[in-house]
């Protein structure tokens, strides 16, 4: 899989779609001049800027170590997401280093921890930041105006999408929410794909929560998984949901470089 489209958000938007009160379009040029009045009366104001090939991309007006700057927003889930694959090649050749060192061959090896802290360091990253996408894109297509009841401790309870964000679990937004507020689920059926998310979601607990084991290792379990793990069959199963909700949304760039 080459690297994934990376976009801003909201760039595909037709400017007839951004007319609305509080939203502004500023275009991009080489004179542009953030005068102080400007920025204080701006302050806060969404813009839209329209670069000279009609693409439009949503940011903002901010000041950075003094000076002024237009800062675009992006797709935070494509940057987690991104931020995965940008590992799976990675983890691939530092595993093979660190099993060619401590292969057993009945001769003394030098203790490999270099490898040890490289490999563990880049695979729990690829774990945390994969799942982050994953939750980062469910919270992302919950519609804004969206309301979930649930009956908690014999009361139902009403949950806005500010609600469902902080405190509902991401087994009842991909099992209950999601199938509810877009008409269609995932998770249906049990299936090798789903199967896959869930081990990426009990993994990354693991990790986020990390628990010594009950034995004199403490933590030999947890190394296990990570030289066992699916790593790029758990990529592609995370783009497989994603496109599944939202077409076209985790797609190869198209300019032929891996990364």
């Amino acid at each position: 899989m080459k690297h994934i489209k990376r976009r801003f958000l909201y760039q595909e938007l037709p400017k007839i779609n951004l007319n609305q009160p509080g939203i502004e379009y500023l275009t991009l040029r080489d004179d542009l001049v953030f005068e102080s009045a400007f920025l204080k009366e701006k302050k806060g104001t969404p813009m839209f800027l329209e670069t000279d090939q009609g693409e439009y991309f949503p940011g903002f007006l901010h000041t950075v170590d003094g000076k002024h700057v237009v800062l675009p927003i992006p797709d935070p889930s494509l940057i987690y997401f991104n931020n995965a694959q940008l590992s799976v090649a990675k983890i691939k050749n530092l595993k093979k280093t660190l099993l060619e060192k401590i292969e057993f061959s009945g001769k003394p090896i030098d203790p490999p921890i270099h490898e040890i802290y490289n490999y563990y360091g880049l695979t729990t990253g690829f774990l945390i930041f994969l799942f982050t996408s994953l939750e980062s894109f469910t919270n992302q297509i919950i519609p804004d105006k969206y309301t979930f009841r649930k009956i908690v401790r014999a009361e139902t309870r009403t949950f806005s999408k500010s609600d469902i964000q902080k405190a509902i679990d991401f087994k009842t937004k991909v099992t209950e929410i999601l199938p509810e507020c877009t008409g269609k689920s995932f998770f249906s059926r049990p299936t090798p794909t789903n199967n896959l998310i869930w081990n990426l979601r009990d993994f990354r607990d693991d990790i986020i929560h990390t628990k010594q084991e009950p034995d004199f290792l403490k933590y030999s379990g947890i190394i296990k998984k990570t030289l066992n793990f699916k790593y790029q069959k758990t990529l592609e199963a995370v783009a497989s949901f994603m496109n599944f909700y939202k077409p076209g949304y985790i797609v190869e760039c198209g300019c032929g470089r891996d990364f």
